[in-house]
């Protein structure tokens, strides 16, 4: 089985509707930004967390929802948007509290911690005004032992390439190839395949995971991403790993194709074969796509061939597990391959994503604050697919 049935639903045949997109992307929005508060930020949704909660990072707190508004802004989506420039530090303090009971996980990382609040701050005030903490948080995340994407290092070397395009300065190129070269460095042999492999930390519990979040296709996407700043042989030893692993790992059936969550030893608990950006086909297509050699594509196509297959997911429309991350895979595929199935897919993805939104808003009388699983993620893939922009958010740019 490639799939489990029960975690999708079946596509209605909703044609695409331009109209009725845009007007879902102001009304998220617009929600947004009335539902702020000074003293509680944005209500925590129920299927992220119990309303007491608050959250302040890129990934599913305040960071990310003021990083999304900035973006519609600066891109044309929404017009005026308020200005949450002068409260983006203090999300740190509290963020850090957030950990205190998971300071293995560390505190700097680019999705759950101090990078990705310190990049949001240098969007709306200025690179200058934090570019010493952001230094010194990608530096302390070096040897994070979780080694993947949200938490780890890998995260944290992507946002030393932002840094590097924005200001040219040769210090973030210095960090970014150390951090390429230690992640390089510990790659093992998987267990019971032929294959390299890293194992993730996190909390104690260690796997071998494949996925775009948490293992090894994210942990590939800063060197994807800064292949220019790689020397030749690290180039040619790079896409090796990369083709070898994927093809010993994939689980085939007929055109189509997936990984599983973990290879090797499991994560107790952790062994469903899901098709989401987190983990699965979708974020292998999502996190390998700008990959320049065509050695994977067919691996790319039949797993954007298995996530069309499976269908939207029950989950909702977000990104990290939802409609809208799935759909990232068709843009990235329309892309690569300039072939028109791909947009018509994701767009035909995008309108049951909106309609996902729409009847999860009705039940709980708003939307999903939230980047990475909520309505804001959701904003921006049916702004990408107006504007035929594939970049996945805070993973592709920022």
């Amino acid at each position: 089985m490639l799939f489990e049935p029960e975690r999708h639903q079946a596509l209605p045949s909703d044609g695409w509707d331009e109209q009725s997109v845009r007007a879902a992307i102001k009304r998220i929005a617009a929600d947004t930004i009335r539902d702020f508060s000074a003293t509680t930020l944005w209500p925590t949704h129920p299927d992220d967390a119990p309303p007491s909660a608050t959250f302040y990072n890129l990934y599913i707190g305040a960071a990310g929802v003021i990083w999304v508004l900035d973006y519609l802004r600066r891109s044309g989506a929404i017009e005026a948007v308020p200005d949450y420039g002068p409260i983006i530090l203090d999300l740190i303090a509290p963020n850090h509290a957030r950990f205190a009971r998971a300071r293995a996980l560390g505190v700097g990382g680019l999705l759950s911690g101090d990078t990705g609040i310190l990049l949001t701050a240098a969007r709306l005030n200025g690179i200058s005004s934090v570019v010493e903490q952001i230094g010194e948080a990608v530096d302390g995340n070096a040897e994070n032992p979780c080694r993947e994407f949200m938490y780890g290092a890998p995260g944290t070397a992507v946002a030393s390439l932002t840094m590097w395009r924005e200001t040219g300065d040769a210090i973030w190129t210095e960090r970014f190839r150390r951090d390429i070269r230690r992640l390089w460095s510990q790659l093992r042999p998987c267990l019971d395949t032929d294959c390299l492999i890293w194992e993730q930390d996190l909390l104690g519990q260690l796997a071998s995971h494949l996925g775009a979040v948490h293992g090894f296709a994210g942990n590939l996407l800063p060197a994807i991403q800064g292949w220019s700043l790689l020397s030749t042989e690290e180039q040619m030893d790079w896409s090796a790993c990369i083709e070898r692993t994927l093809r010993a790992t994939a689980i085939r059936q007929g055109k189509l194709v997936n990984w599983p969550q973990s290879q090797g030893r499991h994560r107790p608990g952790r062994t469903a074969i899901l098709v989401q950006h987190c983990h699965g086909a979708p974020g292998i297509v999502n996190a390998l796509a700008y990959f320049t050699d065509s050695r994977i594509d067919d691996l790319l196509i039949a797993a954007g061939e298995l996530t069309w297959h499976a269908g939207p997911l029950v989950k909702g429309g977000g990104l990290c597990h939802g409609t809208a991350g799935n759909g990232f895979a068709f843009l990235k595929l329309f892309r690569r391959t300039k072939d028109e199935i791909w947009l018509d897919r994701a767009r035909r993805f995008a309108m049951h994503a909106c309609n996902q939104s729409h009847a999860a808003r009705q039940q709980h009388h708003r939307s999903r604050y939230s980047l990475w699983t909520g309505d804001l993620g959701l904003a921006i893939y049916l702004w990408h697919c107006i504007t035929l922009d594939d970049r996945f958010p805070t993973q592709d740019f920022f």
